[in-house]
Parts: C-alpha cells; sequence; structure tokens
C-alpha cells in the first residue's frame, strides 16, 4: 500500500502538472540545469535524512515507471524497526529549513508518509513494514519484507515535458 502510494505521488500517474497548460517541451540547457537542480535536490535529502538519524539514501532512477524513469529517482533506506514519526519529524523539519514546503504528513497504526514539495521537484517518503509482494523495486521484486523508509523524488518539469512528448 505505502510503494503503490509513493508510486502515484511520485510520479503523478502519468498526467501532466496542472499549473502549466499546454507547455511545450524544451531540450538542451534546461535539462542541464534540471541535471544540477538534481545534485541539490539529492544533497537537501542525505541532510534531512541525517537530521532524522536515518541512514544515507543511495538513489536510483525508477525503473517501474518506463518513460518517466529518467524522472524519478528512487531510494530505500532499512531502519530496525518501524521508522519512528519524531524521526521524520525531524527529516520534514531540516528539509523546510532548505525551502521544501510540507503538503502531507501522517501516521496511522505504525505507517507514515511525508510528503514536500521544492518547484518542481516533489518528494514523497512512506515508512512502515512492508511485505515482500507488496514492494518492487528497479531490480525487481524484493526477497524479503522491508522495515524502512521508502523515497521517491520526482522532477515534475520532467514528467511534463516528458508527458508531452509521448501525447504528441
Amino acid at each position: 500500500m505505502v510503494a503503490a502510494a509513493l508510486l502515484l505521488c511520485g510520479c503523478g500517474a502519468g498526467e501532466p502538472d496542472a499549473r502549466k497548460p499546454g507547455r511545450t517541451p524544451t531540450a538542451g540547457a534546461s535539462e542541464a540545469a534540471a541535471a544540477t537542480t538534481s545534485a541539490t535536490v539529492e544533497a537537501d535529502i542525505r541532510a534531512g535524512m541525517a537530521a532524522g538519524g536515518f541512514d544515507e539514501p543511495r538513489f536510483t532512477r525508477s525503473g517501474a515507471n518506463g518513460e518517466f524513469a529518467p524522472c524519478v529517482r528512487t531510494a530505500l533506506v532499512s531502519t530496525a524497526e518501524d521508522p519512528d514519526p519524531k524521526d521524520t519529524a525531524r527529516l520534514a523539519a531540516e528539509m523546510k529549513r532548505r525551502g521544501w514546503s510540507q503538503t502531507m504528513f501522517w501516521t496511522e497504526d505504525g505507517m507514515q508518509m511525508l510528503s514536500l514539495r521544492k518547484t518542481p521537484w516533489t518528494l514523497d517518503v512512506g515508512g512502515a513494514t512492508i511485505s515482500k509482494d507488496q514492494l518492487t523495486t528497479p531490480q525487481g521484486e524484493m526477497p524479503e519484507d522491508f522495515t524502512g523508509l521508502v523515497l521517491s523524488v520526482a522532477d515534475r518539469d520532467c514528467l511534463d515535458r516528458t508527458y508531452a512528448r509521448l501525447r504528441s
């Protein structure tokens, strides 16, 4: 359930972002700028994870999203037990300090979901114990249950360009 929520939040289910209707795809310099921004985004996330006391994430391209894979990065961060919402709140506080806005944070029955945004990026963080048959990574299904955080970071402008290209 957490994995499905992350894939939908992180990639917009393939729909373009409504804030820029009719936008035409661009290439070249804007993509180079996005690559630079990607490094900054990952640095922000690493700082947030450290503030929460979590291990450093190792990001991979999200292979499950086909054409949208260049726009989405995912990471798994194992924890010994279900992540403590207080630790996740410290992660969120550091991200807010770095200019991210929190759009959602809820916890219920050992599960939690945090969503943040820093235009054009979105970050979704889910925490829980996830059954091996509920989570698929770019490398395939997990060999065992997973406890920790699932991160999905998406460049919404990249998603919009890809969607526009696929529709044309």
